[in-house]
């Protein structure tokens, strides 16, 4: 069996503490890890956790699945559709078609469109919120608006065509799949490990808690050609698109803050 969508906050999905502190509360969500009662994640052959045996079948069993709360609109199911019969590939078209839907719709609602960020190789991310000027009330039905039009033309297109990018394989080990992303955009060196990920990303975590925003540490005493002291930067468009396409969420700063009600 498969997991289920990875979706956003106010579903099931959560903030990473690896987003900024300091930024506004975004709609966008978290690790791409199984949520609650999730199925589990398929296994190949060599006993290798995989999310589907190809980008086909996962696509087959996004076309399939029914979300408890929210219904995916006609759109994107013909998307979905046509990535089955295009053997699991989500076209650039459809791909952009699916977030101007997740736009319309907000405008639709009485928002201003949200401005979303483009990383280098196309793929988007769902800005963070700036709820100043607007009651709390208003703030709160925002969100749930923006989960709603994000849960019912968006998420699983993006899904799909996320992990086109960053998936390759299509493992189900988030953290190496992150890795692997690294290494083919040639932003981390191909003796850079997981573990080396698991620690940068805890050496940040520490760094934010402690009121230092700075993305990458650096080892002054080691030589700049040593890989083991290697540490990602993860304000490179390059790396932390690596992240956004496995399901993770993630101000780089570049990014502009979307204000529901101008």
């Amino acid at each position: 069996m498969m997991r289920s969508p990875r979706v956003v906050a106010g579903a099931v999905a959560v903030m990473l503490a690896l987003a900024c502190s300091a930024c506004g509360a975004g709609a966008s969500g978290g690790s791409s890890s199984s949520g609650p009662g999730s199925p589990s994640a398929s296994s190949s052959s060599q006993g290798e956790e995989k999310i589907a045996s190809s980008l086909e079948e996962r696509a087959k069993f996004l076309l399939d699945y029914k979300d408890k709360e929210y219904a995916r609109s006609d759109e994107e199911t013909a998307m979905l559709q046509r990535a089955v019969d295009n053997g699991g590939v989500v076209s650039r078209a459809d791909y952009e078609a699916a977030w101007n839907n997740y736009k319309q719709c907000l405008v639709d609602k009485g928002y201003v469109a949200p401005q979303l960020y483009k990383y280098p190789h196309g793929l988007y991310d769902l800005p963070s919120t700036n709820s100043n000027g607007i009651t709390q009330e208003q703030g709160e039905k925002a969100q749930a608006d923006a989960v709603y039009c994000y849960s019912t033309y968006t998420m699983q297109v993006n899904d799909q065509y996320s992990l086109q990018f960053g998936n390759e394989t299509l493992t189900s080990d988030n953290d190496q799949a992150i890795v692997d992303c690294l290494h083919k955009q040639g932003v981390a060196p191909a003796s850079y490990t997981k573990e080396q990920f698991k620690n940068d990303v805890e050496e940040r975590r520490d760094r934010l808690a402690s009121g230092d925003d700075s993305a990458s540490p650096q080892d002054a005493s080691a030589s700049a050609n040593e890989e083991s002291a290697y540490h990602i930067d993860f304000d490179d468009p390059n790396a932390s698109e690596c992240l956004v396409a496995n399901g993770w969420s993630y101000d780089n700063g570049l990014k502009t803050e979307w204000r529901p009600l101008g």
